[in-house]
């Protein structure tokens, strides 16, 4: 989508306008915070419009943290996060299983 939709968007108040921004901004939200994507955000969508752009804070903070709930992948490989879990019996660290002492 356009920059010139979003900021349209942004301005009549439109639902869904800041998951869109975020969605655009993805690299750039998930890399800084909050605050600092805002002014990046701010500054690129002033550049194309030749206007400001007012954007809520609130409202990209709350758009950024179910973006990131969403998309819930590990960042280095791009594959989802897998949970490991071990029983006691798995585990190969040193620790004795429940119970049991080990008497030197």
């Amino acid at each position: 989508m356009e920059k010139r939709h979003i900021i349209r968007f942004l301005k009549e108040g439109k639902r869904g306008a800041y998951t869109l921004l975020v969605k655009m901004y993805a690299d750039e939200v998930l890399s800084m915070g909050t605050s600092l994507a805002l002014e990046i955000i701010k500054e690129d969508l002033q550049q194309q419009a030749g206007e400001p752009v007012n954007l809520n804070y609130t409202s990209l903070a709350h758009a950024i943290s179910r973006f990131k709930k969403t998309n819930k992948e590990d960042r280095s490989n791009g594959q989802p996060r897998k949970w490991v879990f071990k029983d006691a019996h798995e585990t190969t660290d040193r620790q004795l299983a429940p119970g049991r002492f080990k008497l030197e």
